[in-house]
């Protein structure tokens, strides 16, 4: 396993009252923080002989993003300082990207909140795969796409 680097720490007070046989009540809890390019710990990691668990190991950056930036459903969002991706270096294949160097250059715009929500159109997607009898590797057999405009 790779070692994170540049990572930081401190005890914060939180209160828990999930499925966890934690008493309900504010405790102090170590929050550890470092960087989104390192890999996420193992799953032989996320318990030990001096720690019960690790919270939010399984989150993905999109979930802590959406969550610490307050974005919920369809919103107007405020981007300042965004750097247009370069077509060589396009990560989706949407027909504007822009990158932001912080997450919090990104934050729902407040003047907006009681304008309606911007459209949104949505796409699902299914995918049948068979196993082929000369390849033996799973191949697409076939794709169905629904679109459904102006989601409200």
């Amino acid at each position: 396993m790779k070692k994170a680097e540049n990572w930081k720490c401190k005890f914060v007070q939180r209160k828990y009252t999930f499925e966890m046989p934690i008493p309900r009540k504010e405790l102090s809890f170590l929050k550890i923080k470092y960087d989104a390019t390192q890999p996420p710990l193992p799953e032989s990691a996320r318990k030990g002989q001096s720690f019960e668990t690790i919270f939010g190991a399984n989150q993905s950056m999109l979930e802590l993003f959406l969550i610490k930036r307050k974005i919920k459903g369809p919103s107007w969002i405020t981007i300042k300082s965004p750097k247009k991706v370069l077509d060589s270096a396009r990560k989706t294949w949407c027909k504007f990207e822009v990158e932001v160097s912080d997450p919090k250059d990104c934050e729902v715009t407040v003047e907006d909140l009681n304008n309606e929500s911007p459209p949104l159109s949505a796409i699902s997607m299914q995918l049948k795969t068979v196993r082929s009898p000369i390849t033996h590797q799973n191949e697409i057999a076939m794709i169905s796409f629904i679109a459904h405009e102006e989601v409200q």
